[in-house]
């Protein structure tokens, strides 16, 4: 099989990766999960598209499989909610909203009811934290015609469809995953900006981080998936997660509050999801180095194995692209048998 085009640095740092005490394991642990991508048979292997580390803001690693490459634009699904959290952040740094406490009603005074006391209650942090309590499914077969993540996409008008659900729960009292959340608050931040959210987007974060193509999907009325739509360049995903891990800044330039990037990393609700809190459309979990050490893990995820990990302690970003729909995901297999051992 053709063999994609890669960039290997593995000794960019004097003798190896990034040389230092607590990383002496990392160097192998690196090359030994590149070489198990490389030489596994099994399908699912086949399916990685890239698998690139940066550690201590140097790319030690890019590497990419199987017809991709590095100028391939590829569609990184849910990962699109922890940018749209950014783009909230940002948003509330430069005064276009007030804060995340705001109440959701006075964007859309029309979906919101004064009768409906709980409904009118919500506020964008508990969109963020996916507690706002809307009547919604989507843990189910996308053929499912009881899936409302399924039924949004279908319906043409995206925004629409999630602003019109009814109520199941009292705001802030139960994390339940919904991709119409992240609609409504790119709503807002339209609203609020009088910038479409692409525009938005560009200039004070893409444009920013120096990120010059991405795509980004659209209903019929134009507007963006918020959700799971966007389409970046892998590498550029690191950059994200870099942003994260240099608590908003990049190449010594604020992009976005320390302060936010703090409360959207910060744990509200624990979930079902294989031991992960929720933050603000980011994933937090304590990971297990050893049986007696654990160490913190910030993570995007996006369906087919679109994993972005962020490890503040190593100052580690480590970032996998798959098309493993259906089929087991390489990205967490690497970091639990490779990666995680790699930093005892």
């Amino acid at each position: 099989m053709k063999k994609a085009a890669f960039v290997w640095f593995l000794l960019i740092c004097g003798a190896g990766l990034c040389r230092s005490q607590e990383l002496s394991k990392l160097d192998s642990a690196i090359f030994n999960a590149e070489k198990k991508i490389e030489t596994d048979n099994r399908s699912y292997f086949k399916n990685v598209e890239s698998f690139i580390i940066s550690c201590k803001g140097i790319i030690v690693l890019e590497r990419y499989y199987y017809g991709a490459n590095k100028d391939s634009l590829h569609h990184i699904q849910s990962q699109t909610k922890s940018i749209v959290a950014l783009l909230l952040g940002i948003a509330i740094d430069n005064g276009f909203i007030t804060s995340e406490d705001n109440l959701v009603a006075p964007y859309f005074r029309g979906y919101f009811k004064k009768e409906d006391t709980l409904k009118s209650s919500i506020r964008i942090k508990d969109l963020l934290t996916m507690s706002a309590g809307m009547k919604w499914e989507e843990m189910l077969s996308f053929d499912n015609p009881l899936n409302d993540n399924a039924n949004m996409f279908k319906s043409g008008n995206w925004l629409d469809y999630a602003l019109s659900r009814p109520m199941a729960k009292k705001p802030f009292t139960e994390f339940k995953y919904c991709s119409g959340y992240p609609m409504i608050v790119a709503g807002i931040i339209q609203k609020a900006t009088k910038m479409p959210i692409e525009s938005f987007t560009k200039k004070y974060l893409f444009d920013q981080l120096d990120i010059k193509e991405f795509y980004w999907q659209k209903d019929t009325m134009g507007f963006p998936h918020a959700g799971g739509g966007l389409w970046l360049k892998p590498i550029d995903v690191v950059k994200i997660g870099e942003l994260i891990l240099r608590k908003g800044q990049w190449k010594n330039v604020r992009i976005v509050s320390e302060g936010w990037i703090n409360k959207a990393t910060q744990p509200y609700f624990v979930t079902s999801f294989s031991g992960y809190s929720y933050g603000y459309f980011w994933w937090v979990k304590e990971m297990n180095i050893n049986e007696s050490k654990t160490t913190r893990v910030i993570s995007a995820q996006g369906a087919g194995g679109q994993y972005l990990y962020i490890f503040p302690e190593f100052e580690l970003v480590v970032s996998f692209t798959e098309n493993n729909y259906g089929t087991p995901i390489v990205g967490t297999f690497i970091i639990n048998n490779y990666i995680l051992p790699g930093l005892e």
